[in-house]
């Protein structure tokens, strides 16, 4: 079983959808415990996701995440970078600016559920220390394949 956590409406082959949203093949509030078993999971996908949550809540949201996945599975999480981000925001380039604003806050400027706003940018070795002490190892991080900003998002991979 493969899990994209967090991904809205957007549907990934080979992965069931978890995410408050009417779509989601599994409707879920991720503060909470999934509802899947201990090493049930094959693979987790969280793109942009890990912003939602506020610093004191997502190390026990990454525990559960790492509870729920196979011995020698793999989590993919692409997130916005806190140093980039602020580099871009203090650009002079308008498109640049705003990218960097959106980045710290999520995008704001339109009606949107609050649920996906920003709550916390990380630093990457802030969030390698994270996934180390809740357990996971051969963490790698990369600019390749960003979904969203490659100028201030990063990739990371890493196992249980």
């Amino acid at each position: 079983m493969n899990l994209n956590i967090g991904g809205g409406s957007q549907k990934i082959g080979g992965y069931i959808n978890v995410d408050l949203c009417p779509e989601a093949d599994v409707k879920h509030d991720l503060r909470n415990p999934l509802p899947f078993e201990d090493n049930s999971v094959e693979d987790i996908l969280a793109i942009h996701v890990i912003e939602s949550f506020y610093q004191w809540e997502f190390p026990k949201i990454l525990a559960d995440w790492y509870r729920v996945l196979q011995k020698g599975a793999g989590i993919l999480i692409e997130f916005t970078v806190l140093t980039d981000t602020i580099n871009m925001y203090r650009n002079e380039d308008s498109t640049l600016k705003q990218r960097g604003h959106w980045g710290l806050y999520g995008r704001q400027d339109i009606e949107i559920d609050p649920i996906v706003l920003h709550h916390y940018v990380y630093e990457i070795d802030e969030l390698e220390n994270l996934l180390k002490k809740v357990g996971f190892s051969d963490i790698s991080f990369s600019r390749e394949d960003i979904n969203h900003v490659p100028e201030r998002d990063c990739r990371v991979r890493a196992f249980k």
